[in-house]
């Protein structure tokens, strides 16, 4: 009795499947799929700004960022010890980036954290990051974080290549790089 019982479940759950199973879909005519989709990749500008394939700047990137510069703003914020926290002046700069990108919308904005060498190379990158989101993280008060992309060297990329404070000072900062 529970072959019979069983065997009739199995039939009913074949037809269920069967009825409820979604169908795959086909396309018949090939020709109207391709046909669909004539158009052809044509690079054009942007706003007036793009990046060239031979990865030199258009004129207007380098016009706007020497523009910002020639206002006496720094690419470059420097952090404490051990420290990701935004203090007054940096976060005056900031807001002049802030401005800056508002003013100029076809600009992208990439902020490269780095620590000095102290610390592991883990803990390096991590910190690099966080100076950069703490950067980004300002950036954002102004509807601006679509447009800032982070990315963390931690101390494999320092400035100066000496092993003395001053020399760590320079290598704890978040870089500000256009595009």
């Amino acid at each position: 009795m529970a072959t019979v019982l069983l065997s009739s479940c199995s039939t009913t759950v074949e037809e269920l499947y069967q009825k409820v199973a979604a169908k795959p879909s086909v396309v018949n005519n090939e020709e109207s799929v391709v046909a669909a989709d004539s158009s052809r990749f044509e690079p054009q500008e942007y706003n007036g700004n793009y990046v060239r394939k031979d990865g030199g700047q258009s004129s207007v990137l380098q016009m706007a960022t020497a523009e910002l510069k020639n206002t006496g703003v720094q690419f470059v914020l420097y952090f404490s010890y051990d420290g990701s926290e935004i203090d007054e002046a940096a976060t005056q700069a900031i807001i002049k980036h802030a401005n800056f990108m508002r003013d100029n919308p076809s600009l992208n904005l990439r902020l490269e954290g780095h620590a000095d060498e102290r610390g592991t190379r883990e803990y390096n990158l991590a910190l690099g990051e966080n100076r950069a989101l703490a950067v980004k993280e300002v950036l954002g008060l102004y509807d601006l974080n679509s447009r800032v992309e982070v990315i963390s060297f931690g101390e494999e990329t320092p400035l100066i290549q000496a092993h003395d404070e001053s020399a760590w000072g320079k290598n704890r900062r978040v870089e500000f790089i256009y595009q």
